[in-house]
């Protein structure tokens, strides 16, 4: 764990405690909203919830694309090709996964960047534009976000 660094409120002098987060790699940020309304949605089966939760956990910096092909993935999570196949193509259609590139016939997806990114506030506000929202079955996205009523 790194050493605690001291920030200092410009308009108080107080000192603000700052510690690193205790994670054993990199974090994500993620909008719980739209997980749990996939995690709780009877519309996807418990493989396809698990695999918006791999989703999540591999997909890389920024827009980037996971490079890795269909038996790539099966043979991580344990799944047959078939199987991770089917799933992702269902995530896309939802918009829950976005291509973002091929190799050759092989499409290279990441997860919506409205359910997790990995790069500053700034970062992610330029990523949604490349996109539209996800398609979750029972979430309101009719409803601004906090940032989007700015």
């Amino acid at each position: 764990m790194g050493a605690v660094r001291r920030l200092v409120d410009v308009d108080t002098g107080e000192a603000i405690p700052y510690a690193p987060y205790a994670f054993t790699g990199e974090h994500i940020q993620v909008d719980k909203a739209r997980v749990e309304a996939i995690t709780e949605s009877k519309e996807f089966t418990p493989s396809q919830k698990f695999m918006v939760l791999w989703w999540i956990g591999v997909s890389p910096q920024g827009m980037a694309p996971l490079r890795a092909t269909g038996a790539d993935i099966a043979t991580r999570v344990g799944m047959t090709t078939d199987a991770v196949g089917k799933i992702n193509r269902k995530l896309l259609k939802l918009r829950i996964l976005i291509e973002r590139g091929r190799i050759g016939n092989y499409r290279l997806y990441r997860i919506s960047p409205y359910i997790a990114f990995h790069g500053t506030g700034v970062e992610q506000r330029e990523a949604i534009k490349t996109c539209n929202p996800p398609d979750i079955p029972g979430f309101d996205n009719t409803t601004p976000s906090l940032w989007e009523a700015q």
